[in-house]
């Protein structure tokens, strides 16, 4: 989880104003990092034999229990009920310094541990921040002091952003599981709002009870083939990486092509849960443009008479986001005549042109010294024109314009060769309208710790723009034959 990602993400809601009842994050945390298979079947040579018969079986058609007993409970996702599951008998509400803390669910298997809460109280400033540094993710602490691992967490939504106005915040985090001699925990808040401006070290106890005994849905993982079919587009050679090295962290599967792909299906007494991704193999003409709110981007289902299919989005047991890949969960009711086709019929790719100047900066350049350029150039459609470029202190000024056509908001990117990115420090300023109808005027500056690059420097101008690359792909999934 990235902490300081989240807190930028809320401390931004101080510099606009949203309608109330606005979700201001489909879902802003995403994992960073998957293990691959192939390092797990190579440490595990028993593991991997196993797989190959699963791989057989389903292959051939024969649908498979995990040999868990799994229970689907909405808004939590799938438990395993080999054990008693435990929860929170009725939800906690806890106020402090006009603070309010509503813990709505607590759900916790023999696997991980589920908390769901709300805060209420925090009053949007006008400059951030609008929390904490350790706001972001509360501990949950056992009766010994010790720390139970987040195993997952992120913002599912809030309501209010305008400054002066109260600020509704949901979040739920998963966590490492509580052992079964446990029955109470503390969730502990080190802050929430900026330092010395709220409570510090909040702790709420939370009472773990025995779940109702049809508390969650049963539900079982089964084997499930499918076939994709892949548009006629022109694509570019797939990278080729030796699974035996490093794997390459941009593709979480071992997908050939980019396209739609089944990983699971759960099965459930009137429902079928498909889960999936479409997965980026990085030979399309440009990266795929992943939407986060698992709501947009959707795909349409049909059945195998060509009917449209109804289908739900299980937010609650979508993988999340990983590289080079989408995840998605759909629900969709039984019965179902087969074979179901889920066709996405196109997705977002940014393409990027690119050109170079030159220019002699000298051996000694003196702040104000100034470059006349006036280099016109033609990138993804739009004219630009490099008017000049100025020493600053410890770095450039780049100064261009182009015709009030080219995308509105988007800027050149700039960077000067042979000096590493992590030496520049892009920095954009805000365009000037000159005349809406005419010219806008924009300006760069490039800053570098010591040494200032200097003497004969090619510059790189990139633009880079969101475009729509038609499919349609689609993925094929029969369910399985009743006995």
């Amino acid at each position: 989880m990235n902490d300081k990602r989240m807190k930028d993400a809320l401390e931004s809601i101080a510099r606009r104003g949203v309608p109330e009842n606005t979700n201001l994050w489909p879902e802003l945390a995403a994992k960073l990092e998957r293990k691959s298979p192939m390092t797990t079947l190579r440490s595990r040579p028993l593991l991997a034999m196993l797989i190959a018969l699963v791989v057989v079986l389903a292959l051939s058609g024969v649908a498979y229990a995990l040999g868990r007993a799994l229970g689907y409970i909405p808004g939590v996702g799938m438990v395993n009920q080999s054990l008693p599951i435990r929860i929170l008998s009725e939800p906690i509400i806890a106020e402090r310094d006009g603070l309010t803390v509503t813990v709505s669910t607590l759900v916790a298997d023999s696997e991980h541990t589920f908390v769901a809460y709300r805060i209420d109280g925090i009053i949007v400033p006008e400059m951030p921040p609008l929390t904490c540094d350790d706001a972001m993710l509360p501990s949950l602490r056992l009766p010994d002091g010790s720390r139970l691992d987040v195993l997952t967490g992120g913002y599912s939504g809030g309501v209010g952003g305008e400054v002066g106005t109260v600020l509704k915040l949901d979040q739920s985090v998963t966590y490492a599981a509580i052992p079964a001699d446990v029955n109470t925990v503390t969730l502990t808040f080190a802050c929430i709002l900026p330092e010395g401006s709220g409570p510090k070290n909040w702790q709420i106890t939370l009472g773990l009870s025995p779940a109702p005994k049809d508390y969650a849905t049963p539900g079982v993982e089964i084997g499930a083939t499918f076939v994709s079919s892949y548009p006629s587009i022109p694509t570019k050679p797939t990278p080729t990486w030796d699974p035996q090295s490093t794997p390459n962290p941009a593709m979480p599967t071992f997908a050939p092509r980019s396209g739609l792909y089944l990983e699971k299906v759960i099965e459930l007494p009137r429902s079928y849960v498909l889960i999936g991704n479409f997965t980026d193999a990085q030979e399309l003409p440009g990266p795929v443009e992943f939407n986060l709110d698992p709501n947009a981007d959707l795909p349409h289902i049909e059945d195998g008479l060509g009917n449209s299919v109804d289908f739900k989005v299980r937010e609650d047991l979508q993988p999340e986001m990983g590289w080079g890949a989408r995840y998605w969960a759909f629900e969709i009711a039984k019965p179902i005549h087969g074979p179901l086709t889920i066709t996405l019929d196109q997705v977002n790719i940014a393409v990027t042109d690119t050109t170079r100047f030159t220019f002699d900066a000298g051996l000694n350049p003196q702040v104000g010294q100034k470059w006349e350029i006036d280099l016109p150039i033609h990138l993804r459609g739009y004219e630009y024109v490099i008017d000049s470029v100025e020493a600053i202190e410890g770095g450039y000024l780049f100064k261009y314009h182009s015709g009030s056509d080219a995308p509105e908001g988007v800027g050149l990117i700039i960077n000067i060769l042979g000096v590493s990115l992590d030496q520049q420090n892009n920095m954009q300023v805000n365009g000037m309208l000159i005349n809406q109808r005419i010219t806008v005027v924009y300006a760069d500056s490039i800053v570098y710790p010591p040494p200032l690059p200097t003497g004969m420097l090619t510059v790189e101008l990139s633009l880079t723009e969101s475009v729509a690359l038609h499919g349609p792909w689609s993925l094929t999934w029969s369910p399985p034959e009743n006995p």
